[in-house]
């Protein structure tokens, strides 16, 4: 096996371990028998078991992002392309309601580098977030111009949502945010 397959398999034990342990409680015992690699491997991927649930967040969020890029088409009106990302945001969300909430929580637990990984990922979704709506504002839509602070407190806001849902057990209905979230990206977006 690759190196890559070998990371691959323990960011995938950590989150197997996710779905049924606090972060706190998960063992690299935990991490190495559900990825079924030995602790010598564990070691030559990531530094520490912290180590490990940021690049799980990483990686969460570009599988995030590619479900996002695969649910629209270029030919979409802006209203099309907005439900459609938001969906396949959510619903990707609500596929794994455990380790999203995991995520959402324990970074915050890892300090600084927990902070800045939040803000790496949700920067991300929010230069997403300006390249769509700057596609439509080059089509001639009548539509604002979003700065990067401006889509950093809308993608914010929306995760915000998400987590309040996730925390209260409603990770099945997290499609039932959609509405909300699209009414507060053209509130903002069309003025």
């Amino acid at each position: 096996m690759t190196e890559s397959t070998y990371r691959l398999r323990v960011l995938n034990g950590l989150a197997q371990a996710l779905e049924s342990k606090s972060y706190r409680d998960i063992t690299l015992a935990d991490i190495t028998a559900a990825a079924r690699v030995s602790r010598r491997t564990f070691y030559e991927q990531f530094l520490t078991k912290d180590d490990c649930l940021l690049a799980l967040a990483e990686h969460t969020s570009q599988l995030i992002m590619t479900s996002v890029l695969k649910a629209y088409t270029p030919t979409q009106s802006w209203l099309e392309r907005v439900r459609a990302v938001t969906q396949a945001y959510l619903m990707f969300i609500e596929s794994k309601p455990q380790l999203i909430r995991a995520l959402y929580i324990e970074l915050a637990s890892l300090g600084e580098q927990g902070v800045a990984m939040r803000r790496k990922v949700a920067e991300q979704f929010a230069v997403f977030l300006q390249g769509q709506v700057w596609f439509y504002v080059e089509q001639g839509e009548d539509l604002q111009p979003l700065s990067l602070p401006m889509s950093m407190a809308l993608v914010a806001g929306i995760n915000e949502l998400i987590l309040y849902e996730l925390s209260d057990g409603n990770a099945k209905t997290l499609l039932s945010l959609a509405p909300v979230a699209e009414q507060l990206i053209h509130r903002v977006v069309c003025g």
